[in-house]
């Protein structure tokens, strides 16, 4: 498991830290590469813009079948309700996207109750770990 704790100041360092430690623990195709880097960019960029902690707990397991990703938000969560299985975002807006594209991409994403915690589960294909 890979863990880390980000927030305004430190994200886009650790994000990157995080990517190169499960590059050295397992294999990925670059489509599933793209797809945790994009989920890792988009949860916790979300949390730093809109959190009113600006600051994330981050967590990276996998299996031979997934890689699962959980961003904790410290602050008090959001209304995910209302952005999760809405009609695609119109592209001439500034924001919007970024939770559409999780759910088009991921195998699962959910969140707790309150918004807080999100869940995404990222599919592998069996037999790529190596560690």
């Amino acid at each position: 498991m890979i863990q880390a704790q980000l927030n305004e100041t430190n994200y886009s360092m650790m994000i990157s830290a995080m990517l190169e430690e499960l590059d050295r623990c397992i294999q990925l195709d670059d489509m599933q590469k793209y797809t945790v880097q994009l989920v890792l960019w988009e949860l916790v960029s979300n949390v730093i813009r809109h959190s009113t902690k600006k600051c994330a707990n981050v967590y990276i397991s996998w299996s031979d079948e997934t890689v699962v990703i959980e961003v904790i938000d410290l602050g008090e969560g959001f209304e995910w309700e209302k952005q999760l299985n809405v009609r695609p975002p119109d592209l001439t807006n500034q924001g919007g996207r970024g939770l559409f594209l999780i759910q088009q991409l991921a195998t699962h994403f959910s969140f707790d109750e309150k918004g807080k915690r999100a869940i995404v589960m990222i599919a592998r294909k069996k037999g790529e770990k190596y560690d």
